[in-house]
């Protein structure tokens, strides 16, 4: 379940990044988005917090699953703010946008239930055992 979590986590960095370069003006192949510079700089931050996440994950971190938590916690609210600035109308809104957008919360969603999966579990097996569990 590890390895899920970090393949998530920088699966989502990496659609970070995407709509990063689209919102800084560069189009991808037929993938453009209006450039957003304020967009671009939080989607990067969102990325690269992602990709400490993962990191974390994968360097079996004492504090990793805090970390994983608190990066993931940090994505989701760059794309709710993304998605707020949208709605009241502070940039050009696109159905591809609104399609990555959708995307990021499914997968932060998905790392955020692994987090709390996995971690209940691994805290599970650290816990002491009762005479009576035997």
């Amino acid at each position: 379940m590890r390895r899920l979590l970090e393949f998530v986590m920088t699966a989502n960095a990496a659609l970070f990044f995407f709509g990063a370069v689209q919102h800084a003006g560069i189009a991808v192949g037929p993938f453009h988005e209006p450039s957003i510079i304020p967009a671009a700089i939080v989607e990067t931050l969102c990325g690269v917090s992602l990709l400490c996440g993962a990191a974390s994950v994968w360097l079996r971190s004492r504090i990793q699953w805090g970390i994983a938590l608190t990066t993931n916690l940090f994505a989701l609210s760059g794309v709710l703010l993304g998605i707020a600035a949208l709605a009241a109308g502070a940039g050009p809104r696109t159905a591809s946008n609104d399609l990555y957008h959708r995307a990021m919360l499914i997968l932060i969603g998905i790392s955020l239930a692994l987090v709390v999966i996995y971690r209940s579990s691994f805290a599970h097996k650290d816990k002491p055992h009762d005479s009576s569990d035997r």
